[in-house]
């Protein structure tokens, strides 16, 4: 207890006492401070370059993921709110050592972490805990705790007062130790979620250009209306702005958690309620009239406090769905519940209060005009406007799908009715995506704005991502689209109808995580961001930062992150919107093979009403019998005009109504294909007939062809003679590229990118 004592002393005889600390721990004696061994906190003691020390045990169960320090209770008396923690560590592997400690708010308030930098070195960090209350309030009495896999410490110093000591800044830290990578040319490449003291550095050395922050309107005004509390993100703005960084505020109005308590608790809340059960959710209603005040509001507020600070990059609009998407809800849980506690969630249809069922009478008005012939399109028997309804509540909305899906799969009304439903459904996020991105233009003219968006466009989801793209590109705007993984041909799948109406339309768009990745993961995804022509790339920093082989990965293949303004991509595969709403699935394992042959942008039926087609020589049709005659007959003229089309995996197409009225624009009399004015279509039956029928087209279009075969290995032609290659075989291979009257065949490096110059 000598340093108990030494505490009272200085308390009594003033601060000259305080430049020492209250408190030692090292693994040969605990000094007013020792460590605690809980289930998920188990260590031993080490020998770890060439120092004694306590190091996290390895493969435990449960995993021990923290280090627990408890304080004698007579240092804990003394102490004030502000304390120093003073660590000598090991430098291994690379990662963020985070810092949880009391506080009378909270036994596992967060502090800035510290970052391991991989140096294989003992270091020493100074650590602030700052509004502390240390009453040992954490597993087994403990008062703070630090969180790294493996973590290895061999001395902690505990002070009442900063000590004078010359302990270099994790940022010091890192411009001496840490390699730097070069910002992606023309590219934002954003990091989340938010950031500190220390890994603001870490993050700038890597080439990210800025942080992305949930910026909600619970986080500024959650105490009472007009209450604004903009701490928080003041904290975040000034940590940017000394790091040399830029931040995207992605800007959440409309999930649970996003709105304050007091809000709900108001007459202005119209939660979503389900179709499938009439139950209310804590998500507020797309169609509540009371709520584009509040978001005008938001946003105006936000604008004055942050739109001339010089640090916003780009914002993003998290305007519905669980986690901000331009979806409805789908799931929740976790975090979600923390503001508003739990509530009723699940993916479904999120429609069934008076708004949006007055919402949906209008659109049917609009189509049909009266209710007879609502009745006659959809075989119903509403005797009014007033009494036109959705397809089903509850059990009468499965019996419906179930008789879409399965007993009246070909009944022209049953689909009709289905179809506009969903096509309302759709429509009405849509317009809620324009009216808020033209809202937010209105406080933010000069800054990028990004639609958030998500998922796989579902029926449930309701969501058209070119429809999407076409009202952001009203407003000079882009869309983000959050939906990948650690595979490249499922991430180009799922990622490529945004790209494709992005550049259809003019509207700029980035990628986005779904969750955790891999380090094939990381690099796959540079790859999608590049050789589609998007202009940012969003990762959350675990993905790259927790563990040394990710942060090689990332260091390795950021030189390959950079704008293609033009990408080449003669090709088109026909997105069958209308089939998938009658019956979803089977589409995006056709489209991942084709992927591995030829590279090609989405074509849906509103993307060709919209003249989608006039950039595309040769138009590929795996998936979706079921066409609207118009849009075949759309399909037909273009291939008058020169077109070639390909089928494969359909063996009759037909209408909506079940007629042969699109097979016969399509093909006439002769299945198997045709010429038609200029152009011609063919039917071919397996993968290889399908992969030498490209080949064939794009020879005689005078078209470039890269490796048209199934092998894993993925081309796109960025410029004229330029292509970008991704392996994702472990071993190198050999390429086959045919361009400008050349055949060459390079060898491209397995697992990594390569670019070939056709010279």
């Amino acid at each position: 207890m000598r340093l108990g004592v030494v505490v009272m002393l200085a308390f009594l005889f003033g601060s000259a006492c305080r430049a020492e600390p209250v408190a030692v721990y090292t693994p040969d004696k605990a000094d007013g401070l020792d460590i605690v061994t809980v289930a998920d906190g188990q260590w031993e003691y080490k020998m770890v370059g060439g120092r004694k020390c306590v190091r996290l045990k390895q493969d435990t169960q449960p995993a021990s993921l923290y280090m627990y320090f408890r304080m004698d209770p007579a240092i804990r008396s003394v102490l004030g709110s502000d304390v120093w923690l003073a660590i000598d560590f090991y430098d291994s592997p690379v990662g963020i050592v985070g810092t949880h400690f009391n506080t009378d708010a909270n036994p596992y308030a967060a502090a800035p972490g510290f970052l391991l930098l991989d140096t294989k070195k003992w270091e020493r960090t100074l650590v602030h805990l700052s509004n502390a209350k240390l009453a040992g309030l954490q597993n087994d009495g403990a008062d703070f705790r630090f969180m790294y896999p493996g973590l290895a410490i061999s001395r902690i110093e505990v002070y009442d007062s900063k000590p004078d000591l010359k302990i270099p800044s994790d940022k010091e830290r890192v411009m001496s130790n840490s390699s730097h990578s070069p910002r992606p040319k023309g590219m934002f490449y954003t990091f989340g979620n938010d950031a500190d003291e220390s890994s603001a550095a870490l993050y700038r050395s890597l080439g990210v250009t800025s942080i992305e922050s949930y910026v909600t309107w619970e986080t500024c005004e959650r105490d009472g209306e007009g209450k604004w509390d903009w701490t928080q993100w003041d904290k975040q703005v000034q940590i940017l702005k000394d790091n040399d960084l830029k931040w995207v505020p992605f800007i959440i109005l409309g999930p649970a958690y996003s709105t304050p308590n007091w809000f709900r608790a108001s007459k202005d809340h119209v939660p979503c309620r389900c179709l499938e059960h009439e139950i209310d959710s804590k998500v507020e209603s797309r169609w509540n009239p009371n709520l584009p005040k509040y978001i005008d509001r938001f946003l105006s507020e936000f604008a004055k406090r942050y739109g001339k600070s010089g640090v916003i990059e780009s914002v993003l609009l998290g305007i519905q769905g669980d986690f901000g998407e331009a979806i409805y809800s789908v799931t929740g849980g976790g975090w979600t519940f923390n503001v508003p506690g739990e509530y009723h969630n699940h993916a479904g249809y999120w429609c069934a209060d008076k708004y949006a069922l007055e919402s949906f009478r209008k659109y049917a008005e609009a189509k049909y005009g009266s209710a007879d012939a609502i009745n006659k399109a959809w075989g119903t028997s509403f005797t009014s406007i007033a009494k036109v309804d959705f397809p089903g509540h509850q059990d009468d909305l499965t019996a419906f799908e179930a008789r879409l899906a399965k007993d009246d799969a070909g009944n022209p009304q049953v689909r009709r009715r289905w179809l506009d439903f969903i096509d309302w459904y759709r429509a009405e996020m849509t317009d809620w995506s324009d009216w808020w991105i033209e809202t937010t233009h209105k406080y933010f003219p000069k800054t990028p704005i990004y639609l958030c968006t998500g998922g796989d466009a579902e029926p449930r989801h309701g969501s058209n991502f070119a429809e999407q793209c076409r009202v952001a590109a009203k407003h000079d705007a882009g869309v983000r689209i959050t939906n990948e993984a650690s595979n490249y041909a499922n991430n180009f799948v799922i990622t490529r109808w945004v790209a494709s109406a992005g550049k259809q339309y003019g509207a700029y768009y980035g990628f986005e995580p779904a969750g955790a990745e891999d380090e094939k993961g990381i690099v796959a995804r540079i790859y999608n961001a590049t050789a589609s022509g998007a202009n940012q790339l969003h990762d959350y920093n675990p993905n790259v930062v927790t563990s040394q082989s990710r942060l090689d990965a990332q260091r390795a293949n950021i030189k390959w992150l950079y704008h293609v303004p033009k990408p080449i991509v003669p090709v088109a595969l026909w997105y069958p919107n209308v089939d998938m709403t009658l019956k979803w699935g089977g589409y995006f394992g056709q489209a991942m093979m084709l992927r591995d042959l030829v590279d090609y942008d989405y074509v849906d039926e509103t993307m060709l009403r919209n003249g989608g087609m006039a950039t595309h020589k040769l138009l590929v049709i795996l998936h979706g019998a079921v066409m609207e005659k118009d849009d075949a007959n759309l399909l037909a003229e273009w291939i008058r005009q020169g077109g070639r089309a390909i089928v494969m995996g359909v063996d009759k197409f037909e209408s909506v109504e079940g007629t042969s009225e699109p097979e016969t624009l399509l093909f006439g009399d002769t299945p198997a294909g045709r010429s038609l004015g200029k152009g011609e279509i063919a039917r071919v039956r397996n993968e290889d007939e399908l992969a030498s029928r490209i080949t064939r087209d794009l020879r005689e279009l005078g078209l470039s062809i890269a490796n048209v075969r199934k092998d894993g290995i993925f081309a796109t032609e960025t410029e004229p003679g330029k292509f970008l290659f991704l392996n994702t075989g472990p071993a190198s291979a050999k390429v086959k590229i045919e361009c400008e009257g050349k055949t060459i065949e390079p060898r491209v490096a397995g697992g990594a990118i390569t670019e070939v110059t056709a010279d």
